[in-house]
């Protein structure tokens, strides 16, 4: 009668393995179907070691073969279950990864302090400036969209981040045995990619030059209010109201000075210019950014992704004022925007794009589908560093008559201060930028 018992015992978590393993396998088919809400819960190692306790359970009865007659009881069956658990539980770094996101959110540390290991450093800076890499790294990065453990194992995770105006970014973050963390692969690759750029830039013209161009082809002040009420500053370049006109957009913590010597040579080759300051930008080459701070004075919006109207306002200020379609042409994210909105808007007649990217997580389309639609003439570039990622954003698409890429023989630069007078490679640039507006 005992034995009967054991083994209704046995059938029974037998059962109780079959209805989880059936759980997992839902889960995962909700999941193909986007049906289930993502979240630490739902990730796809839980859902593996959801159907592997499963498992366990399922073949429970078959493992007890191996075993003496009678020597099957609860206790083993709860070590054996504990031991499937703690597997799991030592493989689940959601914790660290969700003080880690709230790091970014308080820009404070304090939410990792329990979760930082004593080894932890970033090569080649010496162990003692951790704490300051980490304070300097969630204090002043841009706003985090979202950070996702896409899987784990023992001892490290693979994160996806998603960053406004850094884009998404995929690496792997390791922790010692309590768990906690002792190398961080994304601020590995931050220091990095900061310590070539600084090299970089002290190779490189830090400035723009107008020099004599800039003393024959002054600008006028001009404004004009963006859709939401906001009074856009900008520069007018102008040389003939019969003459073709360009729309200028400056890049991330610039403002319409990074066209003071790039205008007036555009002048030279017959186009009226406006470089305009955007509402996402910083004071720079000493002047400031007017439109972001009437943004911030006034309570407007004024993330990367907002400037997208002062663009429109800009084009719609252009076409009443010369009755002709602008060539629309942006820097780093303004590229990305001007991009975004060329493609549909009808008083676009074509777009030149220094350095684009998917700098704004999921607010808007990513450009590989804007680059499947765009049926106007464009030019995007980049530095030589940034286009494979561009490549891949323009993925299969068939370019159209006047449209292409132009990746420099140089190392190049981001933005459009790649053009900037006596910087190296300028020339090259200058005559992709020459060529195709020859074209349109």
């Amino acid at each position: 009668m005992k034995n009967t018992e054991k083994i209704q015992n046995l059938r029974i978590v037998q059962k109780v393995g079959a209805f989880i393993m059936l759980l997992a396998g839902l889960m995962v088919v909700l999941n193909m179907l986007s049906l289930l809400p993502e979240s630490r819960f739902t990730a796809d190692h839980v859902r593996h070691y959801i159907f592997l306790l499963g498992a366990l359970l399922y073949f429970l009865p078959s493992l007890s073969k191996f075993f003496k007659p009678g020597k099957i009881d609860s206790g083993v069956m709860v070590i054996l279950c504990c031991l499937g658990i703690q597997s799991v539980v030592a493989q689940d770094y959601s914790k660290q990864i969700e003080a880690f996101e709230q790091s970014f959110a308080e820009k404070s540390v304090a939410p990792l302090s329990d979760f930082v290991g004593s080894e932890l450093k970033f090569d080649p800076i010496p162990a003692a400036n951790t704490p300051a890499i980490l304070n300097n790294i969630v204090s002043n990065l841009p706003k985090l969209n979202a950070m996702t453990i896409l899987e784990s194992s023992e001892g490290k995770a693979r994160i996806k981040y998603d960053f406004v105006g850094l884009g998404v970014r995929e690496s792997e973050v390791y922790f010692d045995a309590e768990g906690k963390f002792v190398r961080i692969e994304l601020i590995e690759n931050l220091i990095k990619q900061q310590m070539e750029a600084q090299k970089k830039m002290k190779e490189s013209v830090q400035l723009p030059n107008p020099g004599v161009l800039g003393e024959r082809y002054r600008y006028e002040r001009v404004e004009f209010k963006a859709p939401d009420g906001l009074l856009v500053n900008a520069y007018l370049y102008e040389v003939g109201k019969g003459k073709p006109v360009i729309l200028l957009c400056h890049q991330a913590g610039y403002n319409r000075m990074e066209y003071a010597d790039i205008a007036p040579k555009l002048n030279e080759m017959g186009y009226n210019c406006l470089a305009i300051d955007q509402r996402s930008g910083g004071n720079f080459a000493g002047e400031q950014n007017i439109s972001a701070a009437r943004a911030e004075e006034n309570g407007l919006k004024h993330e990367m992704v907002d400037a997208q109207q002062d663009l429109k306002a800009a084009i719609d200020f252009l076409h009443k004022r010369y009755k002709k379609e602008v060539i629309l042409w942006g820097s780093s994210y303004s590229s990305s925007l001007a991009l975004l909105e060329g493609v549909s808007n009808d008083k676009v007649k074509a777009i030149i794009a220094f350095s684009p990217g998917d700098y704004f997580g999921d607010a808007v389309p990513s450009l590989g589908t804007i680059f499947t639609k765009a049926d106007k003439p464009f030019l995007v570039t980049s530095s030589k560093s940034e286009s494979e990622a561009l490549t891949t954003l323009i993925g299969d698409v068939k370019l159209g008559e006047g449209q292409s890429q132009f990746i420099p023989r140089s190392e190049g630069f981001h933005g459009s201060r790649a053009l900037w007078t006596g910087q190296k490679g300028a020339d090259e640039y200058w005559n992709a930028v020459t060529t195709f507006l020859n074209k349109i």
